[in-house]
């Protein structure tokens, strides 16, 4: 079976010769098929190191012996990536498969009488972001400028605008996908309307998406927002943490902020710091009032700026994510939850014990707790039920980031980061442990990332659209049980 999209030189294909083992013979069957425009080599070319997309984490990474623009069957291992950005451990199961990149497809349309963006599947965040800042448009975008937006729609996908218009996923109008079987179909409300719902935040798990179109929106404020950083002393953590209750109970749509948790070796800061990060879509003045609570504790080395909405990534936090969550190569362990409370006590009980056990181990201080919380407004825009994404009430989701210098450090640091996660979740306000899929570990399993009430039907649209299991190294919704052959 074939499917052609011309306009993108775009083949899938199902050549019987492609269950055999060999690299080079699966090599010469793709060469034989792939469209024009594509590329194809084994990992081991320089080609493949030069032309595609390297991975942001190394730990627990897929390895590949064959990298393709796009290649099926469903007898091999392929694991399609447009940015390379994800970064769960399930990850790991996918060894001598194929790579399919599509960092070919790289276009951005804004229509902006029609409010409308189409993207291919390897645009990143602050592509999307740059476009539209120049329409007057905008969109909820991930906090990490160098994320595939795509990718990130494909789980819901958050970031600062989420109070004004929800996960990314709710800005969906639709999807180009192409399914295990070589189909190629147009997903939206009307067409595949079962599969829509799943693609809206679990859309991983059914098909390789190439072709998005979203919703886009009027941008407010003139595209214009308020960043504030600052810096507090460890020793502040409950009246930080207070703060945060305060502001929590009436947080408005327009403002997004999160904290980092984390070692610093400035003296002046004993050991453990609070950074702070608040993003106002509106007036600097509007946005400064909201955020006096915490200026009334002193901060160090406050920093409020008006900044154009597209370079929030790069000035928040001092450009720390752009600095150091855009660079490949790193060995990355992370842990996360989602808490559905300020729990005072307890949040500072972690911070405490945060203190006390990087204080005795210096191979800890590569460790932070990050704190994003967005207004509720964005996420009851539309109901429970209208998608896959289930964590519309989350209060704020937190990741555990842990970096080791080196993989003999990952045993102590992976222990320590299922320590911080527990005594998180006793806080949470939850009893089962929930994550945002982009953010999993890869332990947790379907029930967390999806939900118990929504695993029935994803798993049915799973049987319908993947029956095979060909879409289950992502953190699936049916932990794949088929073997796959892998060349």
């Amino acid at each position: 079976m074939l499917a052609r999209w011309s306009s993108w030189g775009f083949v899938a294909f199902a050549p019987l010769a492609l269950a055999l083992r060999d690299p080079q013979t699966v090599y010469d069957a793709l060469s034989a098929v792939l469209s024009p425009g594509s590329e194809i080599s084994l990992a081991s070319d320089d080609t493949y190191q030069k032309d595609f997309t390297p991975r942001y984490n190394f730990a627990q990474a897929p390895t590949y012996s064959i990298g393709v623009t796009y290649a099926r069957d469903s007898n091999i291992s392929i694991l399609t990536t447009g940015r390379g950005h994800g970064y769960t451990t399930s990850l790991a199961r996918v060894q001598g498969g194929i790579n399919l990149d599509l960092g070919k497809f790289d276009s951005i349309h804004v229509d902006s009488g029609a409010k409308t963006m189409t993207i291919g599947g390897a645009v990143n965040g602050y592509q999307v972001a740059t476009a539209l800042q120049e329409a007057g448009m905008e969109i909820a975008t991930p906090q990490c400028p160098c994320i595939g937006f795509a990718g990130a729609s494909l789980g819901g996908g958050i970031g600062p605008y989420s109070g004004l218009y929800g996960p990314i996923s709710d800005s969906l109008l639709s999807v180009d996908l192409v399914t295990a079987d070589g189909r190629l179909l147009t997903v939206n409300e009307t067409d595949f309307a079962d599969l829509f719902y799943g693609i809206k935040g679990a859309g991983f798990n059914f098909g390789v998406g190439i072709c998005f179109t979203f919703r886009i929106y009027p941008a407010t404020n003139s595209g214009q927002a308020m960043n504030a950083d600052m810096t507090f002393v460890g020793s502040q953590s409950e009246s930080v943490w207070k703060a945060v209750e305060q502001l929590a109970a009436s947080q408005p749509k327009e403002l997004a902020f999160g904290l980092s948790v984390r070692y610093s070796p400035d003296p002046a800061l004993k050991g453990i710091m609070i950074a702070a990060n608040f993003i106002y879509a509106g007036p600097q003045s509007e946005g400064k009032a909201l955020i006096q609570p915490f200026l009334d504790l002193e901060p160090q080395g406050v920093n409020i700026s008006t900044v154009d909405w597209k370079d929030i990534p790069s000035v928040a936090n001092g450009g720390a994510i752009t600095n150091y969550g855009c660079i490949p190569g790193v060995y990355y362990i992370p842990y996360s939850l989602n808490l559905y409370q300020v729990d005072v006590p307890n949040l500072v009980g972690v911070v405490n014990y945060m203190s006390e056990a990087i204080g005795a181990d210096a191979v800890l201080q590569g460790t932070s707790i990050v704190w994003q919380q967005y207004a509720p407004h964005g996420f009851q825009l539309q109901a429970d039920d209208s998608s896959a994404f289930p964590y519309r009430d989350a209060k704020a989701f937190v990741q555990i980031d842990i970096l080791a210098a080196h993989a003999s450090q990952a045993p102590v640091l992976t222990n320590f980061g299922r320590e911080l996660r527990d005594l998180l979740q006793r806080g949470s306000g939850r009893d089962q442990l929930d994550v945002y899929v982009h953010f999993a570990h890869g332990d947790e399993g379907p029930a967390s990332w999806y939900t118990a009430e929504r695993l029935p039907k994803l798993v049915s649209l799973k049987e319908t659209y993947d029956p095979t299991g060909m879409f289950s190294w992502y953190n699936p919704a049916i932990l794949a049980t088929t073997q796959h052959y892998t060349v």
